[in-house]
């Protein structure tokens, strides 16, 4: 071991050296040169305080070790009051044998070292100053995070609202920053439980979903209510976290929250109606969705009343009037009220039994304390144990109860045989479909969980037994899995005869349906009974998905992988390597070319509604992929690298055949898809007018997808002269994507624009999006082009288009694609 190598490692460091002893002071000043050439050597006690004074500042010292003789004047008083300038002061003592005496007192200064004289061992020396040197290092590197974390924590005491609190919740710390904003003083607040800020109105399903969170481990978010001391409402957006001690034991709960009292306000004042100070129209189609769906949750009754004023004048001091007297009326422990139009208020009322929903009616209708005054009242009250409806069903049957109701009477008729055939219930389980699905979909605002169960074998089984067992199998499945679910914030669905799905919108719930499905719901069930004695074995295969925007279809694409691989369930991963991402690739593609070899590329159909019959006046058919086990595999999982490859051609001369064979055997209307690749392929187009020639073109709707790839829209030109030869008609799909515009469209002489199903998504969320679609309408109609809208899922986006003039609708709310069988095409 070199010392004096060790030791030049810290020539930078500063020395202070205190001797009155000229006879040994020159030997130690030398030896410590060795160590730094910063070294300052003083004689005498006042000298060195002076000095040592001068060089210190606040956070910093200047010498990192200071070396005192005990043979000084005054030597004890000196080390004090360095300790008193910089408590940390790396110190060492000279000491001699006769200074034993001075031990008692030294020994609680906190002195680092003790150097004795004389310096016989000229290695025990520079080992001592080599420990002395270290120690100054890691004290100068501590000193510094303690000053930078001293200058964070100010920072965060005089910017941040933040408490910390024990394991009852009861607040052990709390930021001056937060003090200052509510007006307390620290006395008020320590010990107290997070309470003393709570506004009353918070609702209690906030404070239990809070406490069941961070009970167990985890974070929770989101938006309070609260009072300052001097009663004043604010509102904060809070983020509660868990404390651990070094044990990894919970001791406590952080919380972080910010000011957000200005942004609810503006969000409060653009929901209230400006004459009646009640919330309006907008305000009360989220509160429904929101308080419904959670009456659905916990399986209680929900009321909904539309009171309508029907005087003929009707002035702003009568519906002031009207407006207090049903304020005064309402409870607000468990109902709120709302003006939803001119002459007409809405009154939601929480998990109340049909005598009170119908006395409070009663008491409404019966209200005579403004002259002449006309009420009518329709509404329902749906318990929801009994029958399930999405919102806009719920609100349907109000309306349609108080266009029922004569002037003064009430109607609450609920009709059970509609509500039964309502198309946001599976009439065959009584579970939300997929119509249901997708608007629950739309309200998502955090990371939800969805699972879609896969029915295996099903079409195998329908074969070989009928419709009839599989409606009893799907039946029985449906019971399962109700069975099982025992949670608020998770929903079971049935999306059609194959697949069921949950909904999870609780994140502390994620890990407990992830366990249920690998260890329950994916195990072989028992065998199913049927006419003939033999044992039928109906399992699931479940695709997983997390997050918040298209969840749907990831949780599809991880179905299709599951499907493929004949595996239990597979969950849709956001980021995935590129080596990862060629090999799915390679797998899609490889599954894909065995389907088209085996002549496994079938087509399914999906309707087309006209707006003004309701009649079904088209199909569109699309693609899907038989495995050899029976299963249907979405476009989702192979569409891509079809396109890709070079059979693509191959893919549509499969299909169109397979359409054109069911199209022979009907009298019905097809529409088919082809790309801008079809048409520009000579042998393809030879292939189109075989087929034409064969089986004609009168019903058959050529569906032209809206791409970039279109480079020379001569070659669309002609491909819509040919096929219109033989009476086909001509559509542009995904119109309003980006890449065609009108001029083009009049160039080619369509008859239909087919809107881009992401606008019609977006349409109750955008008014840029209405516009836009207004004017394509517009525009169309000015051209004599038929339009139409698809993923329409629901009835208000069908509500929408009509509004807006659409000609036809397709999507979910209407029929999802299906077997031709399902439709009678064959």
């Amino acid at each position: 071991m070199n010392l004096l190598q060790d030791l030049r490692a810290y020539a930078d460091l500063k020395i202070l050296y205190v001797e009155s002893n000229l006879s040994v002071k020159d030997e130690i000043s030398a030896l410590l040169k060795k160590l730094s050439p910063h070294v300052v050597v003083t004689n005498t006690a006042q000298d060195t305080l002076t000095l040592y004074k001068n060089h210190y500042s606040k956070h910093t010292k200047y010498f990192d070790i200071v070396i005192i003789s005990l043979e000084l004047a005054d030597a004890i008083i000196l080390v004090k009051d360095i300790k008193k300038c910089h408590e940390s002061q790396v110190i060492a003592l000279i000491t001699q044998n006769q200074n034993a005496h001075y031990f008692p007192e030294v020994i609680n200064l906190g002195i680092d070292k003790y150097i004795s004289e004389p310096l016989t061992n000229i290695n025990d020396t520079q080992l001592a100053l080599l420990e002395l040197a270290k120690k100054s290092v890691l004290m100068e590197e501590l000193e510094n995070k303690a000053f930078l974390l001293e200058q964070k924590n100010k920072l965060i005491d005089e910017n941040i609202f933040l408490t910390v609190a024990d394991i009852e919740g009861n607040i052990k710390n709390i930021s001056q920053a937060y003090l200052d904003f509510t007006g307390y003083t620290k006395a008020e607040i320590l010990g107290k439980n997070h309470s003393i800020f709570r506004n009353h109105d918070v609702h209690r399903d906030i404070i239990k979903d809070l406490w069941q969170t961070i009970s167990t481990d985890n974070v929770w978010e989101g938006d309070l209510k609260n009072r300052k001391s001097s009663g004043e409402e604010y509102w904060i957006h809070t983020v509660i976290s868990p404390l651990y001690d070094k044990t990894n034991k919970t001791i406590g709960f952080t919380s972080i929250s910010k000011d957000i009292t200005y942004q609810k306000r503006l969000e409060y004042f653009s929901t209230l109606d400006p004459l009646t100070s009640l919330y309006n129209k907008q305000y009360f189609h989220n509160y429904l969705k929101v308080e419904y769906k959670r009456a659905i949750w916990r399986e209680e009754s929900f009321a909904l009343l539309l009171i309508a004023i029907n005087n003929e004048t009707l002035n702003d001091d009568l519906i002031i009037q009207v407006a207090d007297f049903l304020q005064e009326r309402r409870n607000p422990q468990h109902s709120e009220l709302f003006r939803v139009s001119q002459n007409e208020f809405a009154l939601a009322i929480r998990n109340k039994n049909d005598n009170y929903v119908s006395n409070v009616s009663d008491e409404i209708i019966k209200f005579k304390a403004i002259k002449n005054l006309q009420l009518s009242i329709g509404g329902i009250n749906l318990d929801t144990s009994k029958f399930y409806l999405n919102c806009d069903d719920l609100y349907s049957i109000a309306d349609e109860n108080l266009h029922k109701a004569q002037k003064n009477t009430v109607v609450l008729d609920v009709n059970e045989y509609a509500i039964k055939n309502l198309k946001s219930l599976d009439r065959f389980t009584k579970l939300p479909n997929h119509t249901a699905l997708n608007e629950d979909l739309s309200l998502l605002k955090k990371e939800a969980m969805l699972v879609i169960l896969h029915v295996n074998q099903l079409n195998v089984l329908k074969e070989l037994y009928g419709n009839a067992i599989i409606q009893d199998i799907i039946r029985k499945k449906a019971k399962e899995l109700h069975d099982i679910v025992h949670d608020e914030q998770v929903t079971l669905y049935n999306l059609n005869l194959q697949e069921f799905a949950f909904l999870i919108t609780n994140k502390n719930l994620f890990d407990k349906y992830l366990l249920l499905v690998q260890h329950s719901l994916l195990l072989p069930s028992e065998s199913e009974d049927n006419p003939d004695d033999e044992s039928i074995v109906a399992d699931f295969t479940a695709g997983v998905a997390y997050g918040v925007n298209n969840i749907l279809s990831h949780a599809n694409i991880a179905l299709q992988e599951a499907l493929i691989s004949q595996k239990k369930f597979r969950i849709y991963k956001n980021k995935q390597s590129l080596k990862d991402e060629k090999a799915q690739k390679l797998q899609r593609l490889k599954v894909y070319k065995t389907a088209l070899y085996n002549g496994d590329i079938i087509p399914y159909f999906q309707p087309i509604i006209d707006t003004q019959s309701g009649d079904i006046v088209k199909y569109e058919a699309l693609a899907r992929i038989q495995t050899d086990s029976g299963e249907i595999i979405s476009p989702y999982y192979f569409l891509d690298v079809a396109k890709e490859d070079k059979t693509f051609e191959y893919f549509t001369r499969q299909m169109m055949q397979k359409v054109f064979n069911i199209y022979a055997k009907n009298n019905t209307n097809i529409s088919i898809n082809l790309s801008y690749e079809n048409l520009n392929s000579p042998s393809m187009l030879d292939y189109i007018k075989n087929r034409l020639d064969k089986y004609g073109g009168e019903g058959i709707t050529f569906e032209i997808l809206e791409s970039e790839d279109i480079d020379d829209y001569s070659i669309v030109e002609t491909f819509i002269l040919l096929v219109k030869q033989y009476g086909c008609k001509v559509a542009i799909d995904d119109f309003g994507s980006g890449y065609s515009n009108f001029t083009t469209i009049l160039r080619l002489h369509i008859d239909y624009i087919k809107l881009d199903g992401s606008l019609i998504t977006q349409l109750n969320k955008d008014e840029n999006i209405n516009n836009m679609v207004r004017g394509i309408i517009q525009y169309a109609k000015q051209a004599n082009i038929r339009t139409i809208a698809e993923f329409v899922s629901n009835e208000e986006l069908a509500d929408l288009v009509k509004e807006f003039g659409v000609d036809l609708i397709q999507g979910y709310y209407y029929g999802e694609p299906q077997d031709p069988k399902y439709y009678g095409l064959i």
